[in-house]
């Protein structure tokens, strides 16, 4: 008895130290933005320098993320999640004081291949996690790194605001960062993937389905991010102030969303899930597009946010389901597939809306969405 009990307690704690690395993830992520204008006035540079600067970040990821599995192949999860960690925290300190633009490239591009095999990584925990105890718990693993990015923002902002310098108060939010890693480390699992002549596999047609999939909601994400403020200032007017909004609604819902998404799925199943998260999706898009009003527009966002929120945890769930290669490849697989749509995407919704318009980028975007609902049916 007192064995199966110290057995619950360790599960409860490894789940409370997978929601942690999660809420780290996304803590590490919104620590930059809050810097970018303080970045800008330490290294002068033209806007197009520093576009090629922010490139560096998703060249970073792209680059580091297949090399997930052969990390966790070769050192234990436990050790992969904290000493990524440490990585994070020292490419944030040398964005934030770097004085050349090699120097910050070089900070960049370690920061986003820190993200990308974080991302992987807690992933392949959250996963093993959840085959532990049984139960849908990915969405709510998704849920803390939402409100990690929220929690980051608020925390920079609130410090500056204060007074308190770029660095200063960077080096604060790296000290709790710290904290809740070396809080959470013991929870990490202790264990290696798979390694030997099995430790590289080409994905199958399934698991390439599954990344361009993800890619789609990445995508849709990204849109989010770099051009719902335009979009909203020029085709329904709002005031510029109030442009922030249309994110603003998109990822609250993410991050609601993703906080009921376990219940959905063990309530309607996970092809209920993708298929009406796409539909819904491509609703809320194509709604802002039809509406005449910004705050219509809002709610359309705040639909697709809703509907986005669930799709991308149950597809790396999923994956745990096929035989074809081992898990931790899979996701690794996959999920580099999918962030390619975070780095691409903008560029080209952008492209469609150079030669026509963005109304025309965003109902391409629709499109795709509806693409996620028609092959939901494929996981059963």
């Amino acid at each position: 008895m007192l064995s199966i009990k110290n057995h619950e307690d360790s599960l409860l704690f490894t789940i409370l130290a997978s929601r942690i690395g999660f809420f780290i993830a996304g803590l590490c992520l919104a620590v930059w933005a809050p810097l970018v204008p303080y970045v800008r006035l330490n290294i002068p540079m033209s806007d197009a320098t520093f576009g090629l600067m922010l490139l560096c970040i998703g060249v970073g990821s792209l680059t580091c993320m297949p090399l997930s599995a052969v990390l966790t192949s070769h050192f234990s999860i436990r050790r992969c999640l904290f000493l990524i960690t440490l990585l994070l925290l020292g490419a944030l300190f040398t964005m934030a004081t770097a004085s050349s633009l090699w120097l910050l490239g070089a900070a960049l591009f370690i920061f986003g291949g820190s993200m990308g095999v974080l991302d992987v990584i807690l992933n392949i925990q959250g996963l093993s996690v959840e085959n532990r105890a049984n139960r849908s718990m990915m969405s709510n693993f998704h849920g803390m790194f939402s409100v990690g990015t929220i929690a980051g923002s608020v925390l920079m902002i609130g410090l500056l605001t204060l007074g308190l310098s770029a660095l200063l108060s960077t080096l604060a939010s790296m000290t709790l960062i710290l904290l809740l890693s070396l809080f959470a480390v013991r929870g990490y699992l202790d264990e290696r993937t798979l390694s030997g002549k099995d430790s590289f596999m080409w994905p199958n047609a399934w698991i390439v389905l599954v990344g361009m999939m993800c890619f789609i909601v990445y995508l849709a994400e990204g849109v989010m991010l770099d051009w719902s403020a335009l979009y909203l200032i020029e085709d329904k007017h709002i005031a510029t102030a109030q442009a922030g909004l249309g994110y603003a609604c998109f990822s609250a819902m993410v991050a609601t969303g993703r906080f009921i998404g376990d219940g959905l799925v063990q309530m309607l199943g996970r092809v209920r899930v993708i298929v009406g998260g796409g539909l819904l999706a491509a609703a809320g898009v194509t709604l802002s597009i039809v509406s005449t009003h910004w705050g219509i527009s809002l709610l359309g966002f705040a639909l697709c946010g809703l509907g986005c929120a669930n799709v991308s945890p149950v597809l790396i769930s999923s994956l745990s389901k096929q035989t074809y290669m081992p898990t931790h490849l899979a996701i690794t697989a996959a999920t580099t597939i999918g962030f390619a749509g975070v780095l691409a995407g903008p560029a080209m919704m952008g492209a469609v809306a150079h030669y026509s318009s963005l109304s025309a980028a965003f109902a391409v975007l629709a499109g795709l969405l509806l693409v996620v609902a028609a092959f939901g049916h494929r996981f059963k």
